[in-house]
C-alpha cells in the first residue's frame, strides 16, 4: 500500500460530487484555499500575536511556529484527509465525530465548532472597528465602535447572502493586501537587515528560547496562529471535485500560513530589535506591523498597517460566518438541529444559518466590546481545542476500523501524542493568568459549551426525522 492509499488521497479524483443543495462545483482548489486562508487571517493575528510570542521566547519565534506546524498541526492535517475521504461533508467534526465515534458526541462537537466560527465573526468586528477608528479618529468612541462592528456584520452578511463565489472572490481581495505586506515586511528585513549581529541559528535554537518549557508557552499561540486551516472541509459541498479539492487545500492553508508567519517572525527581528518588538502592545496602532512597517514605507504609507489589518479582520469574518453556517446546514439536514438551518435561496446559499450567525455576531459586538476581548480569545481557543482533539480521535477510531491492529497502532501513534499536546494548549489557556480574574474562564466556557450541546444531543430528532432533511436532496 503506497503512502497516498494509507492517508487517503484522492489523486484521482473519484469523489466527483456529495449529496447537497448548495450549489456544487463552484469552487475549485485556489478558491477553497483562499476561504480558508481567509479565516486564518494573517494580519490581525499576526498584529495581535507575534509580539506575544516574541515576549515569550525571543528570538525563537520562529521555532515556536515550526514546532507548532510538523507536531501537532501536520499530524492532524494528514488525519483530516483521511477523514475528508471516507467522509465527505462540510460538517467535518460533526460528521467524523458521529460517523465514527457517537452520534451524541457528534451533536455536541458540531455545536462546539459553530460556537468558534460564530465568536470569531464578533471578535473580528470588535477588532476590525478598533482599527477603522485608529484609521479615522473622528469615528472614536465605544458606541462608534459597536456601531461600525455592527455595520461590517450586516455588509457581510449581504456578501454571503449571494452566494460562496462572491464570498471566496471579496476573500481573494483582502488577502491579496495582507499576505503583501506581512509577508513582505518580513523579505524587507531579511534583505535589507536594520538589526545585525543576528543568526538564523539563534532563532531555531532550543536553548536561546529559553528550553522547552519556554518553548511549550510559546506553543500555545504558534497553534493559536495556525489554528483554522481545517475551514477548507466547510466548502467540500460546493468544490468541484469535492475530496481531492478539499485535501489539497488543507495542507495548502496550513502550509501558506505556516511560511507567511515564519517570514514575518525572521524577518521583522532584522528590522525592530526583537526585545522592542516584545514589549509593543496591540491596541489599534497596527502592533509590531507598524512597527516594521515605519521602518521601511515613507510616513505617506503609514496607514497601510492598519488598513491590512481592517481586511484581515474582514476576511476572517465571513469566512468564519461561512464555516458556521454550512456546519449549521449539514447537522440539520442529519436531523441534528431544526430543518430550518437547512433551508437555501436562489443563490444556493444557506441564509437562515447565516443569519443567525450574524445575529449573534450583532449580540456580542454589543454585549462583549473591545474591553471584553479576552472573552473571545478564550472561546475560540477552548472550542478549536476540543475540535481538534476530536477529530484526531475520530481518525484513530477510523484507523482502527480499516486497518490491521499492527498498521492502525503505527498511525495512531502521532494522533494520540497531538491530542495530548492540544488538551495541554487547552489547559494552558485554562491557567494563562494574565487578567486575575480571566484566570479559569476558557475551562468555564468550554464546560459551558459541552453542557449545552449534551443538552441538544439529548433533544435531537430521532434519526428517521432526518429523511426530509434538505441536505438529502441533490
Amino acid at each position: 500500500m503506497s503512502l497516498l492509499d494509507l492517508i487517503g488521497y484522492d489523486r484521482h479524483g473519484a469523489v466527483t460530487e456529495v449529496a447537497t443543495t448548495l450549489d456544487k462545483g463552484r469552487l475549485n482548489t485556489y478558491g477553497v484555499t483562499l476561504a480558508a486562508l481567509g479565516f486564518n487571517a494573517p494580519a490581525w493575528v499576526a498584529a495581535s500575536s507575534m509580539s506575544v510570542l516574541y515576549s515569550m521566547v525571543g528570538h525563537a519565534a520562529p521555532l515556536s511556529l515550526l514546532v507548532a506546524y510538523v507536531f501537532p498541526m501536520l499530524i492532524l492535517a494528514f488525519c483530516l484527509v483521511r477523514l475528508v475521504r471516507e467522509a465527505p461533508s462540510a460538517a467535518g467534526v460533526f460528521t467524523y465525530v458521529e460517523r465514527f465515534l457517537h452520534p451524541g458526541m457528534g451533536t455536541v462537537l458540531g455545536w462546539t465548532y459553530t460556537v468558534m466560527a460564530a465568536t470569531v465573526a464578533p471578535m473580528t468586528a470588535v477588532i476590525g472597528a478598533e482599527y477603522i477608528q485608529a484609521l479615522f479618529p473622528s469615528l472614536g468612541g465605544d458606541i462608534q465602535a459597536r456601531i461600525i462592528g455592527t455595520v461590517m456584520l450586516l455588509v457581510f452578511f449581504a456578501v454571503s447572502f449571494r452566494g460562496i463565489e462572491l464570498t471566496a472572490k471579496v476573500a481573494g481581495i483582502f488577502l491579496v493586501f495582507e499576505i503583501l505586506v506581512v509577508s513582505g515586511l518580513g523579505l524587507c528585513g531579511i534583505m535589507d537587515p536594520q538589526v545585525h549581529n543576528l543568526s538564523l541559528a539563534d532563532m531555531y535554537s532550543v536553548k536561546d528560547a529559553g528550553g522547552w518549557g519556554a518553548l511549550g508557552a510559546g506553543l500555545l499561540f504558534g497553534l493559536w496562529m495556525l489554528a483554522n486551516f481545517d475551514s477548507a472541509i466547510n466548502y467540500i459541498e460546493e468544490a468541484k471535485v469535492p475530496v481531492r479539492t478539499v485535501q489539497r487545500s488543507l495542507l495548502l492553508v496550513l502550509s501558506l500560513a505556516f511560511v507567511i508567519y515564519s517570514l514575518a517572525a525572521i524577518g521583522w527581528q532584522y528590522a525592530v530589535p526583537v526585545g522592542k518588538l516584545a514589549q509593543i502592545v496591540e491596541n489599534g496602532n497596527g502592533g509590531p506591523i507598524s512597527a516594521v512597517a515605519n521602518v521601511y514605507l515613507p510616513r505617506s504609507l503609514s496607514w497601510i498597517a492598519l488598513f491590512v489589518v481592517i481586511t484581515s479582520c474582514c476576511a476572517g469574518m465571513q469566512i468564519s460566518i461561512n464555516s458556521g453556517a454550512r456546519t449549521m446546514y449539514r447537522m440539520s439536514a442529519e436531523g441534528h438541529l431544526p430543518t430550518i438551518f437547512g433551508k437555501t435561496n436562489k443563490y444556493k446559499a444557506p441564509f437562515i444559518a447565516v443569519a443567525s450567525m450574524v445575529a449573534f455576531g450583532v449580540v456580542m459586538v454589543w454585549l462583549k466590546p473591545l474591553a471584553k476581548i479576552i472573552f473571545y480569545y478564550d472561546t475560540v481557543t477552548i472550542t478549536l481545542v476540543l475540535s481538534y482533539a476530536a477529530m484526531l480521535a475520530a481518525a484513530i477510531r477510523l484507523f482502527w476500523m480499516k486497518h490491521s491492529a499492527g498498521v492502525a497502532a503505527m498511525l495512531s501513534i502521532l494522533p494520540v501524542f497531538s491530542i495530548f499536546v492540544i488538551l495541554y494548549v487547552g489547559y494552558s489557556a485554562g491557567m494563562s493568568p494574565g487578567d486575575p480574574d480571566d484566570l479559569y474562564d476558557a475551562w468555564y466556557i468550554g464546560v459551558a459549551i459541552v453542557a449545552i450541546g449534551t443538552i441538544l444531543a439529548f433533544m435531537r430528532r430521532k434519526p428517521g426525522a432526518a429523511a426530509d432533511a434538505p441536505g438529502d436532496a441533490g
